[in-house]
């Protein structure tokens, strides 16, 4: 039987850097098992880019591609930011596909105030 999880309106992550020796992957994936998100929020340097190794991509770290996938499959929303470290990925702000959408910035209504989320670089 699986853990209960802690049910959260949003979750924001940002600045993980998958693909980087300095990538805290094991703990990321341990807290992301811990919630069921309505809206998940990758808030930029997801994925380093610029210091991507292909002959550096352990396992932990697609075992976080794999969760953000599985709570895609499981209704969550997901939002990708483009930060300064996936900067490849602004050309593809506006694509939508399902619950998945990459975008510059995301603006929420929450408890009836806006909250105004971006990178920031």
């Amino acid at each position: 039987m699986e853990p209960q999880k802690r049910v959260v309106d949003v979750a924001i992550i940002s600045d993980v850097h998958l693909g980087t020796y300095g990538c805290n992957a094991t703990d990321l994936l341990r807290f992301l098992k811990s919630i069921k998100p309505k809206k998940l929020i990758l808030n930029g340097d997801i994925i380093d880019i610029w210091q991507f190794s292909k002959r550096y991509w352990p396992s932990s770290h697609m075992q976080i591609v794999k969760h953000i996938t599985g709570l895609l499959s499981k209704g969550t929303e997901v939002i990708y930011i483009a930060g300064n470290h996936d900067e490849m990925l602004r050309k593809f702000v506006g694509f939508k596909l399902g619950k998945f959408s990459i975008q510059n910035k995301v603006v929420l209504q929450l408890d009836g105030k806006k909250m105004w989320i971006f990178h920031g670089d």
